[in-house]
């Protein structure tokens, strides 16, 4: 997002977001944060950290993936937990908001943090400082930037002009310099300015016939008023990139709270009730179908490589099938010898045969392997013959055998590439893992009723339910896929490693009752490693909406659809219920 838009987009967040409360940090993607709030005006700030496109928003909406935290997760969970955004700051001049929180800490220097965004293409960054602008933690270290722990944090040194000089008069603008490269000039030499941003300015002065520094000016003033209407100019219309699924276009559209009559005839326009509006619209849908193409990333590969296996096949067989129809030929070349007179069991290098199948006929000259005799050369040649006659029937046969499975190969292909919605993948995944292995003899085991008692599970009845409770990670994963049926409960706890844990539910209900789900969650915020903790939150939901992501690690799994309910962990093991 360029400069310019990052300006009002800072306005709105300072209006909309001042006061919200962190209740949870989610990281839903290498380079994406979530700080989610309990309020339905403000569901959550979103920090998608980008290099392509870098940018801050208000939203609640996060890709349904199975992301492991990183150790920058984990320093902000500690420092933003529970904490309130009282401020937010952006310098005029450079793609940086920084986020001030109150804290529930107790110590002096951690009373307020800041979380720095640097929303800089190609080297986006968080930076989380202490009160006296100390850095705590950095989500990447840049060489040359000085951002080790505990060192004073500054804005990146430049060589450009501010754009709040501006105010001081004309003495900052070298007109000279401006008139040979416009555009370029202003990229180059004036901070803030981008190539969206250059252009306009380079249109308007054109149009009105004005000096830069006061087209300039007027510009910044109608950037830092209010406005009820963000426009969003792409290449083509969004419904036609969405349906595309053409990510690139989708990254250089542009979001602006001004009209930009640059880009008036060459892009197509929507508008939206605020820069917020336009962003999260834009955004939302961009980050879904970015993690939902690293997701078919690997298919494809797999796809493709098979593809490349099939075209080698191909090559071989054709190469093959060449050889064949050369030795096709060999049979005549036998007959004529048989014809030509020459003694049998002689030995030669070649034979000289009048060929009379040609009008006129012909002498030819047959050349022999001399190591034998004429009678085994013309026997060599009749085996050629009738082995070249049967492999150009299996060569055909097995050419259309590869033409059917390069054929299934394009098809999965494009079905890959045209996935576009969580649920469709998800209705893919499920449909691919169900669908039996290619030579496979024996019949799949079932993976919901397996005898309980064949696994090593530790088993509590509660309210006269049995309840499962896993031991590790393999056991975890054969107690939710092999032994629980679809419409058994499963609990989890919320953030944290733990243990799977199954109610069984033989009568198939929707739902369990209040004390049944209360005392389940307590067993399984119990069994995880938040045991000591005051409350634990526990997603529940039922065992069908549970699925493993393909090459997961043991344990490890996604929730499509789930509840959240906060408990105190107890173990109800041995307990009369």
């Amino acid at each position: 997002m360029e400069n310019f838009a990052l300006i009002s987009l800072a306005a709105e967040l300072e209006t909309a977001a001042r006061g919200m409360v962190v209740r949870r940090i989610v990281q839903y993607s290498d380079r994406g944060f979530l700080l989610e709030t309990r309020t339905g005006r403000t569901p959550g700030l979103k920090l998608s950290m980008d290099p392509r496109n870098p940018v801050l928003y208000i939203s609640g909406a996060r890709p349904p993936v199975d992301r492991t935290g990183s150790d920058f997760l984990l320093t902000l969970r500690k420092h933003l937990s529970s904490a309130r955004l009282i401020d937010i700051h952006k310098p005029l001049s450079e793609r940086i908001v920084e986020l001030r929180f109150r804290t529930a800490l107790p110590a002096r220097e951690l009373e307020t943090v800041t979380l720095v965004a640097e929303l800089f293409p190609n080297a986006p960054n968080l930076v989380l400082l202490d009160s006296g602008r100390h850095i705590l933690a950095s989500m990447a270290t840049r060489a040359g930037r000085g951002l080790e722990p505990f060192g004073a944090y500054r804005y990146p040194a430049t060589d450009k002009t501010d754009m709040a000089a501006i105010e001081a008069g004309t003495s900052w603008f070298p007109e000279e310099a401006y008139a040979r490269f416009r555009r370029g000039w202003l990229v180059r030499y004036l901070a803030g300015a981008c190539p969206v941003l250059a252009a306009e300015l380079v249109h308007r002065q054109d149009r009105s016939g004005q000096s830069l520094p006061d087209v300039l000016e007027a510009l910044l003033a109608e950037l830092s008023a209010p406005s009820a209407t963000a426009w969003l100019y792409s290449a083509a219309p969004l419904a036609v990139l969405l349906e595309r699924n053409d990510l690139n276009a989708l990254r250089r559209a542009v979001a602006s709270p001004i009209e930009l009559e640059s880009l008036r005839a060459t892009h197509s326009l929507s508008t939206y009730p605020g820069m917020l509006a336009a962003v999260r619209a834009l955004h939302d849908v961009l980050d879904e179908r970015t993690h939902l193409e690293r997701l078919k990333a690997p298919r494809l590969r797999v796809l493709r490589g098979l593809r490349r296996r099939a075209e080698r096949r191909r090559e071989r067989l054709l190469e093959r099938q060449r050889q064949f129809q050369d030795a096709v030929g060999l049979g005549e070349t036998a007959a004529l010898l048989v014809s030509s007179g020459v003694a049998m069991n002689t030995r030669r290098r070649s034979v000289d045969a009048t060929d009379y199948t040609r009008t006129p006929p012909a002498t030819r000259t047959v050349e022999l392997d001399p190591a034998r005799t004429v009678r085994e050369n013309i026997d060599a040649m009749f085996r050629k013959q009738r082995k070249a006659v049967r492999g150009l029937g299996i060569i055909d046969e097995r050419l259309v055998e590869l033409d059917r499975a390069e054929a299934r190969l394009a098809d999965d292909e494009e079905r890959v590439r045209a996935l576009s919605d969580w649920n469709a993948w998800h209705a893919f995944a499920d449909g691919s893992r169900s669908r039996p292995s290619p030579g496979a003899d024996s019949p799949r085991r079932p993976t919901a009723a397996r005898d309980s008692r064949k696994l090593r599970a530790r088993s509590v009845v509660v309210h006269g339910h049995e309840v499962l409770i896993g031991r590790n990670g393999r056991e975890n994963d054969d107690l939710t896929f092999r032994v629980a049926a679809g419409d058994d409960f499963w609990l989890h706890a919320a953030d944290y490693s733990g243990s799977h844990v199954v109610v069984r539910n033989p009568t198939k209900r929707s739902a369990m009752d209040a004390p049944l789900l209360e005392r389940a969650a307590q067993l399984a915020a119990y069994h995880s490693q938040a045991r000591n903790a005051h409350t634990v939150g526990v997603h529940y939901t039922q065992r069908k909406f549970v699925r493993k992501p393909s090459r997961a690690k043991p344990g490890r799994v996604v929730l499509r659809q789930f509840r959240t309910i906060q408990v105190a962990p107890r173990d109800w093991d041995g307990v009369e219920t």
